[in-house]
């Protein structure tokens, strides 16, 4: 199991999924970035992640500087 932390406004939810749900919630948030292991990574490189070395997932809203 990935421990996940979904971010927002009032805080955060942690999950403990499956690789396949891990993806699934990536998805579902695509104004979010994401952190696997600690390391911010770009949304085209999750195709190339070793799932089986990720411990841990962050989805972080985006900021957006300027407004």
């Amino acid at each position: 199991m990935i421990e996940m932390r979904i971010l927002n406004e009032r805080g955060h939810t942690t999950l403990s999924l499956t690789e396949e749900q891990v993806q699934d919630q990536i998805q579902d948030h695509p104004h979010h970035w994401v952190s696997i292991n600690g390391e911010i990574i770009s949304r085209k490189a999750i195709t190339t992640v070793n799932w089986e070395t990720v411990t841990s997932v962050d989805l972080i809203p985006e900021i957006v500087g300027g407004q």
